[in-house]
């Protein structure tokens, strides 16, 4: 008779899978409560006036029956007594005698009705038996069910690996499912393989070990290969159901532990032999990093079709539910005290650590661990779990360290001179002008790609990026933390964009530590930023400001500055005061600087320059394209900060008169073609509040026609806001959590206070 582990369900867990079965069994729908002081309702049914069913759901399989009686004799019955309910039902996931349930029977009278409203652990069994579309429904009731737990403890496992068979026990009390176990289900029933591959501590071992569990449960011994393919081929029996796990196939390294000799042709043979089975399974694991490397490495290997065996689990894909979960599973299942526990019921500790940018799952589990190790307790360990998801070095830093070779360092070094995704004809470029062979850096690429980096195609044109914000502050940290890292980083800059990106890191986290590593290799900075100033530009993920020598100029002085560099500080310097490079910028924002610059400077010589800078802005302003309202009214808002100079006065009559013709060809406009012209509403919006406002001289505009012009609007405006017959709204697009799933995540964590059951 199946029987079901209930005490190792959370009590989230427990409380939900109650309200599922109780449904059934009643044949009405239960509201569920958040829990915490809950008032004495976890699930309440009410129906027009009359008394409420509430139901309350007691996970107390720790405590044990004597402390479930003397908590609702103490704390429930009263709450009873004030509620009042219709029909009160007890859900508790202790075995219960029949002795216990008479007392807990008298004790909530007259709202219980009969014993048999109270369920203990043997009557949920027995429901769990009679709906099984419950047990279907609750992957982690299932994966907790007497037939998966003992099949876990069948002889072929025991014998062969008894330590899997605890590692796969104690997975089944953290997994949260997050897509993938679909997707890998599905590989093994279609292909009969399935290689898990995804970055350090993403959950490729969790996600195996829940698949050996369900085949486990479906009648499969499990094989553990721990050594090569020949122990599979060894302990193959073409007449019994198996299944061969097959944990970092390629190893934990991708230099010091290659494969054997043969031993590529060895796997590709079993992984056909499994696929041509149909009593035969294949789980392997592997990081894709080591994978791409082995493939390069072994012909066989890069000839075999991975890519239609491969799951791939990538924590962006984690939604918001099932990251809480994973964390939640985590804190539940952990040894640490109660109270402590508690912490994390609260949206000020969880929110950051579900919704962190790096959230890693074996992050959160090793610093529960060392919180239990030492002794960690209160809101420091939600703290200390922030701080090691800001800390990269925890999941990239023994593959830099140890495992990737010095192309694929490379690479990732050259990345992260790039403020975003670089296209791959100028990532071959940059790589070549380096000295470096392009069968280094495609082998490197085919290393990191789906890990470290990924690439992406944009139309015609592949971009390369990081796969995931941690890689590039790993990698800040990596060179600013080495000397030499820096100098040959900083020594390899070729490109303006590279210069850019260098800059932005004197704004992140480390700036400090990334400054002074900079000031400790001024002949290589000094160097590449001269050749970078006079680079051509390339596309950046769209993005062109380094075509811009005004922008060039303006950085290469503040970097200058910030390095106590005259010679950088000069390169700007020189194409601001002798070739004008005010001239050629794109953007105001850009000469704006440019000018402050300039006057806040300690120089002598610049600050003597700004009037002949003004001078230079004033023209720019002059000629620069300004094709439409808003454009005038920046020029505008920038000619008024020149006009103490008789250059900068001229500038800003130019602008006003500009804005006066376009006023004028927009109202001629609309009284021409009305609502049809090519001058929309918010710019005509914009154009009367200028002149209203007293901004612009309303008396060097036709009057009459401003007036009718601002009633044609008006009307149009008005028709465009009027009532219409509802439309079916598009749907949005999703910028986070939904609020159901904020509720159902508070409702989950609130149940680790320990009051809530």
């Amino acid at each position: 008779m199946e029987t079901f582990d209930v005490g190792r369900l959370t009590d989230f867990d427990f409380e939900a899978v109650c309200k599922d079965l109780l449904e059934l069994e009643f044949g009405v729908q239960l509201e569920i409560f958040t829990s915490g002081p809950d008032g004495g309702v976890d699930l309440r049914h009410m129906q027009g006036d009359d008394p409420a069913l509430i139901v309350q759901c007691k996970h107390f399989h720790r405590s044990g029956r004597a402390k479930l009686l003397a908590h609702m004799r103490k704390a429930e019955a009263p709450k009873l007594a004030h509620l009042k309910p219709g029909r009160y039902v007890l859900a508790t996931s202790v075995e219960l005698s029949r002795a216990a349930k008479d007392k807990l029977y008298e004790m909530l009278q007259p709202f219980v009705r009969s014993p048999s409203d109270i369920y203990g652990k043997d009557d949920i069994d027995a429901l769990l038996r009679k709906h099984d579309q419950v047990v279907r429904r609750h992957l982690r009731l299932w994966l907790t069910s007497a037939s998966v737990l003992n099949s876990l403890m069948s002889k072929s496992i025991v014998t062969r690996s008894h330590a899997l068979a605890d590692a796969v026990k104690a997975t089944l009390r953290t997994y949260a499912d997050n897509g993938s176990l679909g997707e890998a289900l599905r590989l093994l029933d279609d292909r009969h393989v399935c290689v898990v591959a995804g970055a350090p501590g993403v959950g490729k071992t969790t996600l195996s070990h829940v698949l050996c569990a369900h085949y486990a449960s479906h009648g499969y011994d499990i094989i553990e290969i721990s050594e090569d393919a020949e122990e599979a081929n060894a302990l193959w029996d073409p007449d019994v159901p198996q299944l061969f796990y097959y944990d970092d196939f390629l190893g934990q390294t991708a230099i010091d532990e290659k494969l054997g000799k043969n031993e590529d042709g060895r796997l590709i043979s079993l992984m056909q032999r499994a696929t041509n089975s149909p009593n035969k399974r294949f789980v392997l694991t592997t990081r894709e990093y080591i994978l791409a490397q082995a493939r390069q490495r072994y012909e066989r290997l890069d000839r075999h079709r991975f890519d239609v065996q491969t799951c791939v689990l990538d924590v962006a894909d984690y939604t918001y539910g099932a990251r809480a979960s994973i964390l939640y599973n985590h804190v539940s299942a952990s040894s640490l005290p109660a109270r402590t526990k508690s912490i994390f019921a609260s949206p000020d500790a969880y929110a950051p650590i579900v919704q962190h940018e790096n959230f890693n799952p074996r992050v959160i589990a090793a610093t529960l661990s060392e919180a239990v190790a030492f002794g960690t307790t209160g809101k420091r360990i939600a703290t200390e779990m922030v701080a090691n998801l800001n800390d990269p070095g925890r999941v990239w830093g023994h593959i830099v360290n140890h495992q990737i070779g010095a192309s694929d360092t490379l690479l990732l070094k050259t990345q992260l001179s790039f403020l975003s995704g670089i296209r791959m004809d100028t990532l071959e470029s940059v790589w070549a002008s380096s000295g470096g062979a392009l069968r280094d850096l495609h082998n490197a690429l085919k290393v990191l790609d789906g890990t470290m980096l990924r690439s992406v195609r944009h139309g015609e044109v592949v971009f390369v990026e990081f796969h995931n914000p941690s890689v590039r502050d790993y990698m800040r940290d990596f060179i600013s933390s080495d000397h030499s890292e820096m100098k040959d980083f900083v020594g390899r800059l070729r490109l303006f964009e590279q210069v850019e990106s260098l800059w932005s890191m004197l704004s992140s986290r480390n700036a400090e530590q990334v400054l002074q590593a900079l000031m400790r290799c001024m002949p290589e900075l000094e160097r590449s930023a001269e050749l970078a100033f006079r680079a051509d530009t390339v596309v950046v993920e769209g993005h062109h400001s380094a075509h811009d020598n005004a922008h060039r100029a303006l950085l290469c002085m503040k970097l200058g500055t910030a390095v106590s560099s005259e010679r950088v500080h000069d390169i700007g310097w020189r194409s601001i005061s002798e070739h004008s490079a005010i001239s050629e910028a794109w953007d105001p924002q850009t000469v704006q600087d440019i000018l402050s610059f300039l006057g806040d400077s300690k120089r002598q010589d610049l600050r003597e320059f700004f009037p002949q800078a003004v001078d230079q802005a004033a023209e720019w302003i002059m000629e620069f394209d300004l094709p439409d309202w808003r454009s005038l009214s920046d020029a505008l808002d920038f000619a008024s900060l020149l006009t103490d100079f008789e250059k900068g006065e001229e500038a800003h009559e130019y602008v006003v008169g500009r804005m006066d013709d376009y006023a004028e060809w927009a109202l001629e406009s609309w009284m021409e073609h009305g609502d049809g012209s090519r001058y929309d509403l918010t710019e005509m919006e914009a154009i009367f509040r200028h002149y209203e406002s007293g901004d612009g001289d309303l008396y060097r505009l036709d009057e009459e026609m401003f007036a009718k012009v601002r009633a044609l609007v008006e009307a149009s405006a008005s028709s465009l806001s009027a009532p219409r017959t509802p439309r079916r709204p598009a749907p949005a697009r999703s910028t986070g959590p939904t609020a159901a799933e904020r509720e159902g995540v508070a409702r989950m964590m609130a149940t680790l206070t320990p009051d809530a059951t």
